[in-house]
């Protein structure tokens, strides 16, 4: 019964979609070469997504384990928090989930489809 109401929870969460802040992937991977410490790459993709790679730096949470574990992300309170996944459609829930917990979330643009069409590189995941 509590994974139908968390998978509820994020269901309506997608709902507010399209009103959600976004970020580029070129403005992401300029931040990167910055090294801009106050982003916090967040991949809410499978682990073996996870594991094909991701952009340097990233932080792995499965968006299906998200709501049990928002409290992994309280030291990163005051940073932006840019999120994604494949293609945007779950880092969009996961957005709308962490905006609503107070979170400076924003959602990348196309996920990691459209970083790796702009030829960007994937670290492997970080142990």
């Amino acid at each position: 019964m509590r994974k139908l109401l968390v998978l509820a929870g994020l269901s309506s969460s997608l709902l507010t979609a399209q009103q959600l802040p976004s970020v580029s992937v070129e403005e992401v991977a300029q931040r990167i070469a910055a090294k801009d410490t106050a982003i916090v790459l967040l991949d809410v993709r499978t682990p073996a997504e996870h594991a094909a790679g991701a952009p340097p730096g990233s932080v792995l949470i499965p968006v299906q384990e998200l709501p049990e574990r928002l409290s992994e992300l309280k030291p990163f309170q005051g940073k932006q928090l840019i999120v994604y996944c494949r293609s945007g459609n779950r880092s969009a829930r996961a957005t709308a989930l962490l905006r609503e917990h107070g979170f400076n979330a924003w959602n990348m643009s196309g996920g990691i489809l459209e970083w790796q069409r702009k030829g960007y590189p994937l670290a492997p995941p970080r142990r």
